[in-house]
């Protein structure tokens, strides 16, 4: 089953309160031997300089590397301090077998899509990072062969950027609005809206075309 929740920890919180407009969505987290846990992500929209700048003040964070930037969005990998919360809670996710599916900010805290074998192993997930006090709430639970609703396979930004689309009329042939004005409307950088579409619909048809 595919769980999404809220997931507040702290992670990255300085740096996202000193540059409010930039929107971060994970790309990978991995860890190893000798590396506690690692987050490659993408960082878009406006103050990523004063973004970047702060990364290496944020407690949250042992090391930080721009791997990668094009036009309004940079690739970023972070390594964690061994001791953060977050880092027990990975290690917890890796031996229930859940598997880390996306992540977004909203404000300074998470947005978190995870894969569980089951409902018992997610309440032993949710338990154990309650114990590091890190806080869990649900907001949507689904399978891959069953699902309520649009937005419990989208993230709100994400769902968010694909109705605006669809009522803009920006899927229709010929379009009747361009990506840059679908993007003044959410007052959003065009760069940052084309991801959205892509990863939501990415998703969508993740879904049904395999359930299928």
């Amino acid at each position: 089953m595919i769980v999404e929740f809220d997931f507040s920890s702290g992670v990255l919180e300085s740096s996202i309160r000193a540059a409010p407009s930039v929107s971060l969505s994970l790309e990978e987290m991995t860890a190893s031997d000798t590396v506690p846990l690692r987050n490659i992500f993408w960082a878009s929209g406006e103050g990523l300089d004063r973004f970047e700048a702060a990364l290496s003040e944020d407690p949250t964070v042992e090391d930080a590397t721009r791997l990668f930037e094009t036009g309004d969005r940079r690739l970023y990998r972070i390594v964690y301090p061994s001791e953060m919360a977050d880092v027990a809670a990975y290690r917890a996710a890796v031996e229930l077998d859940a598997v880390v599916l996306a992540a977004e900010n909203e404000g300074t805290d998470w947005i978190v899509r995870m894969r569980f074998p089951d409902r018992t192993a997610f309440a032993a997930f949710r338990e154990r990072c309650e114990r590091r006090g890190l806080s869990i709430a649900a907001r949507a639970v689904y399978t891959r062969t069953r699902f309520e609703t649009v937005d419990t396979v989208l993230t709100p930004h994400q769902y968010e950027a694909l109705s605006a689309a669809a009522e803009m009329g920006y899927y229709s042939v010929p379009r009747d609005c361009s990506l840059a004005e679908l993007a003044e409307s959410l007052g959003l950088s065009s760069q940052a809206v084309s991801e959205r579409l892509r990863r939501g619909t990415e998703r969508l048809l993740s879904v049904t075309i395999e359930d299928s």
